[in-house]
């Protein structure tokens, strides 16, 4: 409807909902005056998140490994190290979007930086990250901010390193933020981006659509349930743009152009790209079910990676997360 701005599913969701929930609509109607910071800052108040997103499996994390280092047992923090820092050490860096910390901290276990600058626009997870850089004794490398990054002042040729992980599809305007980075970052240094490239305000294809449909058909119904809840998980529906606004108008906003833009403004020494394109879908909401999978569980994990695979290779869809390592175009 109307280019999917208004979805009909969304719209019976809701009247459900309120229904089962009248006071909802005070809270829907005070939010939507709202500036587009105060409603991203709301989206990202939150510090913890039940266990129901691809990234919560340790299956899936392997996968992730294996795609990007050739190893399951060698992450993306351990595979920068091995092949772009084997000789370097005391390096500064920033992080944009750095989320409640636990990345960050990922970055100063590796021993390879004397200075980490991580800003974030949302206050209550920057308090949750400098707690937990406290308590692991990395308050002294970490510098944490709670600041938009649009608004980073540095030097130019500042940063051996620069990295977004999961929060570059939320900068817009995209190609300012990038040309702010490449400012920042040394002639000899790294732009390390580990991001959803997919499409834009999350209008998935058609063709992802169907695969992923197709495989909730098959899954048993007890794999199925959503966390906390007796409703099952049957169908995969595009959401409609004006919801995806009104709950996060970051969300998403210019992902489909940070592939030609990083290609565009650096110098992309690799890229890797490790899917998503069915299982983030498919397991967004159930991936509880498969935390520590029984036999049958993990046999369904296995045809679902095998099937994400192979409609990669055949190039019926294409990568929606991608691992990027970018230089300095000077």
């Amino acid at each position: 409807m109307f280019n999917n701005w208004i979805n009909p599913y969304e719209i019976g969701h809701l009247i459900r909902r309120i229904r089962r929930e009248p006071q909802i609509v005070l809270k829907i109607i005070t939010r939507l005056p709202f500036p587009k910071s105060r409603k991203v800052k709301a989206a990202w108040a939150h510090t913890q998140s039940p266990p129901t997103n691809w990234w919560d499996v340790p299956a899936v994390r392997k996968r992730w490994n294996r795609l990007i280092s050739g190893d399951s047992q060698i992450d993306s923090y351990e595979y920068m190290c091995r092949k772009y820092w084997a000789h370097k050490k005391s390096l500064r860096a920033l992080v944009l979007g750095c989320g409640e910390g636990s990345r960050v901290l990922r970055w100063a276990e590796t021993h390879k930086f004397d200075c980490i600058d991580a800003y974030d626009i949302s206050e209550n997870r920057i308090q949750s990250a400098v707690d937990l850089a406290g308590k692991k004794g990395y308050g002294n490398v970490i510098n944490f901010y709670a600041e938009d990054v649009f608004k980073i002042k540095a030097p130019e040729n500042f940063y051996d390193v620069i990295i977004c992980e999961g929060s570059l599809h939320h900068f817009s305007p995209l190609d300012t933020i990038l040309s702010r980075v490449n400012y920042f970052l040394k002639p000899d240094g790294d732009f390390v981006v580990n991001e959803f490239v997919g499409p834009t305000r999350f209008q998935w294809t058609n063709r992802q659509m169907e695969i992923v449909n197709a495989l909730l058909a098959i899954i048993p119904t007890q794999y199925k349930t959503l966390w906390n809840s007796r409703y099952t998980k049957l169908e995969l529906i595009r959401p409609g743009k004006l919801s995806m606004i009104l709950r996060d108008p970051s969300e998403a906003i210019e992902s489909s152009k940070m592939l030609p833009l990083l290609k565009n403004i650096f110098n992309v020494v690799e890229i890797k790209g490790y899917g998503g394109t069915i299982l983030h879908l498919l397991l967004s909401g159930i991936a509880h079910h498969f935390l520590s999978p029984d036999a049958e569980g993990q046999r369904l994990l296995d045809i679902c990676f095998a099937i994400e695979d192979m409609s990669l290779e055949s190039g019926e869809i294409q990568h929606d997360f991608v691992f990027a390592v970018c230089k300095k175009r000077l």
